[in-house]
């Protein structure tokens, strides 16, 4: 009898030794290096874009460049000291649907920010005027939700804790909102044929990630349902 109750516990402390380092692994360590790798070549983009100033440059030149590049780097290496602390959701929506959503859609933003590709044709001046100050406010707002979310971060949906304060006063995905409107100023100001052709998907796969996150966020924090009838989901007083 006591070695047939020590087998389902060996086999119970084998499974958790298992469970933790897959998170060790695929939780904390890839999304950290893949945050990295991103960080970098973000860096490299922002070198390029200082050497490339003119010797009398004026504010729209640092905002079209640096300013923006410098904040899109600050909403890429957070993440990357957010997810090697981290700790283990109290849930998650396991679903290949729900997991693949969510990596497709970071990857497509991360990926089409940091590899610039040759544009379709060169817009008007006053499009790419535009698109500067929205790129800037895209990237400000989605650093100030990283800063209110923190270890509450992840690529798949996850639920650790409710987040209400900061921008969750106002919206209930400051992060997707400030991405989707990224993309937007991106192509606007670089119309690309990846980036143009993969806009209308990128928010529509956004769009289900928050579709999906709030599902699990409702399951699991039964306060969820109120924030949310109360609170929009992308655009404050509207919707």
């Amino acid at each position: 009898m006591a070695e047939a109750v020590a087998i389902p516990a060996r086999r119970g402390d084998l499974e958790r030794r298992v469970e933790e380092i897959r998170f060790l692994v695929f939780g904390r360590s890839l999304p950290a290096v893949l945050f990295a790798l991103l960080g970098w070549r973000v860096w490299s983009n922002l070198l390029s874009q200082v050497h490339a100033l003119p010797v009398h440059a004026g504010f729209g030149d640092f905002l079209a460049g640096p300013l923006t590049t410098g904040v899109y780097l600050l909403f890429c290496i957070i993440p990357v000291g957010i997810y090697l602390i981290r700790p283990r959701p109290r849930a998650r929506d396991g679903r290949v649907i729900a997991r693949t959503a969510g990596l497709v859609g970071t990857t497509m933003l991360l990926v089409v920010g940091a590899f610039p590709m040759p544009v379709l044709f060169t817009p008007w001046a006053v499009i790419r005027d535009i698109s500067a100050p929205l790129a800037l406010g895209a990237f400000v707002l989605a650093v100030y939700g990283l800063l209110y979310l923190r270890r509450s971060l992840s690529i798949m949906p996850e639920a650790r804790r409710l987040v209400t304060a900061g921008p969750y006063r106002f919206i209930r995905h400051p992060l997707y909102a400030g991405e989707m409107l990224a993309a937007f100023a991106l192509v606007l100001a670089r119309p690309a044929l990846w980036a143009t052709l993969t806009l209308v998907p990128f928010i529509a796969v956004q769009m289900l990630r928050a579709r999906f996150e709030e599902g699990l966020l409702a399951r699991t924090f039964p306060e969820y349902r109120l924030y949310a009838a109360r609170t929009p989901r992308l655009i404050p007083l509207v919707w």
